[in-house]
């Protein structure tokens, strides 16, 4: 008998109306907020009342939500009223963006919600970047209400008998994350929700004693799956923190794990190395993490020394290694793939790293220096199948072979919104040598290899980037950063990341025009595509190179080769005209008062460098917004009496410019403060 996700909801709502399905915990100060099944159903239904009032069902509706409950509400309310929920980040405040014009251009979205405190800023967004006259109709929603003028008939519908959901209704897009260029929206059912929550629990079996603790955004697949839909089905409550209140500081998740006895959280690989770094140890004798079953590790490439360093700081606190649990996803799988037997040892091979490049796996002794570690992510259990594919013959390849990785079954999404030849090439895929397989399968763009029935991630055929746990598509830096100085020539520009000692690095290669390139300035043009890609993105390229005209590696179709430019920047054979020089190689200009000697200290442990200049750019240092989250959290506890958001250092990008902004911060407490001591004093 074939259910929904609305389905589950209502069921919750009637058989368990006061247990909580959600919390959300706002800071370390505030009390959570909660919402029960009953409030859930009852205030999503508020939502979708209004929807239906506004649209017919199938629209598409944009949520523009920071965390919080609000968004919950807005999602399940988009899912009631039969809507496709779009779910996106909030514009941020002064940083110039089309990307909710282009995602609405692409779903033909007309409709909008965020909270109150946001629309504001979403409003100026839209009509700041709307070209082409589109038009939108902007609604607000609080975590506290969910409407601020909701009839009387919305309030009647109670806990009213669920409206059948068709299981093959879109239920939601889920986009790409590239600022510029076109994007795509992953088409998700309702089916294949279901699909895939059966998938996850037949690899680790779940149920309504399990206790999601999670920070990842839920406008990202993995934060939106495991945070929002999968506890819901199962009825399971699923504690939900702001991302940027774990980065800022980690053990808030391991003490909310700790509290509310979780026992199904994960994240990207990044996080567990941001635990061991950032965690203090007078901070681990108050953790118990003995509840924890799932560890999950997704979203990016898993690496061994992580878990190996995370089991180990954290095994006097009841963590266990087998608790681990190294998987694989996408998007367009609606989120995972496959996954490991639950409570085993995750399995690392140790493969030569020439074989690799070939295409072979050849194993090596555990700590060979000549070889590279890969992380075992499971199986596919059925009715799903993952196939190791030659991606040029269609053909499955021999064991022990490299190729790409192929899958098939329920949870793989019909296709990209709008996009139907890029969907046939991407999601109906035949195997060339199995004329009996009449499945369909997704090709990935990623390559892998199995061993003893277990899959192991090799590396991306696609070019897509990923770096601390986010994804970027390399056109969109690549746009940005011909837009940035008139000297590079447009589509002649290649992105892509690099490994260095285990993390990856962000580099752009960009070819110069011939008119120019004699008498330009090529480290102008160097601080222009790293400020403008900085300023889009939030990071910033580690290594920028430019290359005289006509030498950019290019296929006979005039396609940018980036796997072929990445090669030959490694073998350093590419036609060098200038490149960025390591920071920390530069003369750096002293910091001139004890404030900017703090700031200057906190940057070069922040981002791993050597002294930093007080006139050098945050960006251009190789700063992005987690490490600015990073910085904020320092400087806060330098200098207790100020509070300094992230976004500040997009304004005051130089050591120079914020201790700036902190000294006037810092007076301006201070003649706060004053008035109240005076009266103290007089009191007394």
């Amino acid at each position: 008998m074939s259910f929904t996700i609305v389905d589950r909801l209502h069921q919750h709502a009637t058989s368990h109306p006061d247990g909580t399905a959600f919390r959300f915990l706002a800071d370390a100060e505030r009390a959570p907020q909660t919402l029960t099944y009953a409030q859930l159903w009852r205030e999503a239904a508020e939502v979708a009342h209004l929807l239906s009032g506004l649209a017919a069902p199938g629209s598409r509706v944009m949520l523009l939500f920071p965390p919080g409950l609000a968004y919950i509400k807005a999602f399940y309310g988009c899912l009631l009223a039969g809507m496709v929920a779009v779910p996106l980040y909030p514009p941020r405040r002064n940083v110039k963006s089309d990307r909710i014009i282009k995602v609405a251009e692409s779903c033909q979205a007309r409709i909008a919600l965020t909270t109150v405190s946001e629309l504001a800023t979403v409003q100026a967004a839209w009509d700041e970047q709307n070209g082409n006259g589109l038009a939108l109709t902007l609604h607000a929603i609080d975590a506290s209400h969910a409407m601020p003028a909701v009839d009387a008939r919305a309030q009647q519908a109670g806990l009213a008998p669920c409206r059948s959901t068709d299981p093959a209704a879109v239920a939601f897009l889920q986009y790409t994350s590239g600022s510029t260029g076109t994007p795509k929206g992953v088409i998700v059912t309702h089916a294949n929700i279901v699909a895939n929550a059966q998938l996850l629990t037949s690899m680790a079996p779940t149920g309504p004693d399990d206790v999601f603790v999670n920070w990842v955004p839920a406008f990202h697949d993995l934060g939106l799956v495991m945070g929002v839909l999968v506890p819901v089905l199962l009825g399971a409550p699923s504690v939900l923190m702001a991302p940027a209140s774990f980065v800022r500081d980690p053990v808030l998740w391991l003490r909310a794990i700790s509290a509310y006895r979780g026992t199904r959280c994960g994240a990207p690989n990044f996080a567990y190395d941001l635990c061991v770094d950032q965690i203090a140890d007078a901070d681990l004798a108050a953790l118990d993490l003995s509840s924890w079953r799932v560890a999950y590790n997704a979203a990016e490439p898993v690496r061994a020394d992580t878990l190996a360093r995370f089991s180990a700081r954290f095994a006097a606190c009841g963590f266990r290694p087998q608790t681990f649990f190294p998987s694989y996803g996408m998007a367009e799988a609606t989120l995972a793939i496959s996954g490991p037997a639950v409570d085993a040892l995750p399995r690392v091979l140790n493969v030569e790293r020439q074989a690799l490049a070939e295409m072979r796996v050849c194993p090596l002794a555990q700590h060979d220096p000549a070889g590279t570690e890969l992380v075992g992510c499971g199986a596919a259990p059925a009715p799903h199948a993952v196939r190791i594919v030659d991606p040029n013959s269609a053909r499955t390849v021999a064991p022990g072979q490299v190729g790409e990785i192929w899958f098939s079954g329920p949870s793989v999404s019909p296709g990209y919104w709008g996009l139907d030849a890029l969907s046939r090439a991407t999601f109906g895929n035949a195997l060339a040598d199995q004329p009996d397989d009449t499945r369909r399968y997704l090709r990935t763009g990623d390559l892998g290899v199995q061993s003893e029935g277990e899959l192991f991630i090799v590396g991306r055929m696609k070019d897509l980037i990923i770096l601390r746990g986010r994804n970027y598509y390399p056109q969109d830096i690549e746009l940005a950063a011909a837009r940035a100085h008139p000297a590079v020539r447009a589509g002649h520009v290649a992105a892509f990341a690099v490994d260095d000692g285990g993390r990856e690095r962000l580099v752009v290669v960009a070819e110069l025009e011939r008119t120019q390139f004699r008498s330009v300035d090529t480290q102008q043009v160097i601080g222009a595509i790293r400020q403008q890609v900085g300023r889009l993105f939030g990071l910033a390229p580690e290594r920028v190179v430019l290359l005289r005209p006509y030498k950019m590696p290019m296929t006979s179709s005039g396609k940018i080769q980036r796997r072929q430019t990445r090669a030959m920047l490694v073998d350093d054979t590419l036609d060098t005209l200038a490149q960025s020089a390591p920071q920390q190689d530069a003369p750096v200009r002293a910091p001139a008062t004890a404030t900017e000697a703090a700031l200057a200290a906190i940057w070069s442990a922040v981002l791993g460098r050597g002294p930093v200049g007080t006139d050098q750019n945050f960006f251009e240092l190789g700063g992005d917004s987690l490490a600015a989250v990073e910085i904020a959290a320092q400087v806060e506890r330098a200098f207790p009496d100020v509070a300094l958001d992230p976004a500040h250092m997009h304004d005051y990008p130089t050591v120079e410019t914020l201790a700036r902004w902190l000294t006037l911060a810092l007076a301006h407490a201070a003649i706060k403060a004053a008035p109240s001591s005076t009266m103290k004093t007089i009191a007394l």
